[in-house]
């Protein structure tokens, strides 16, 4: 994926908030529905799931 760089590259240089990006948030007991959940990102509107322990 090519915008991958150019994405890190402008969150090192804090030009966006990279928090802004996290669409779905789960505790690690809920790792099977954040996988269902970013396997199904088009349906579920998930960019960015994060599993917080």
């Amino acid at each position: 994926m090519l915008a991958l760089p150019m994405l890190l590259k402008t969150v090192q240089a804090r030009r966006i908030d990279a928090g802004q990006l996290i669409t779905h948030r789960f505790k690690l007991t809920q790792m099977l529905e954040a996988y269902d959940t970013f396997s199904r990102a088009a349906d579920t509107r998930a960019l960015k799931v994060i599993v917080q322990a």
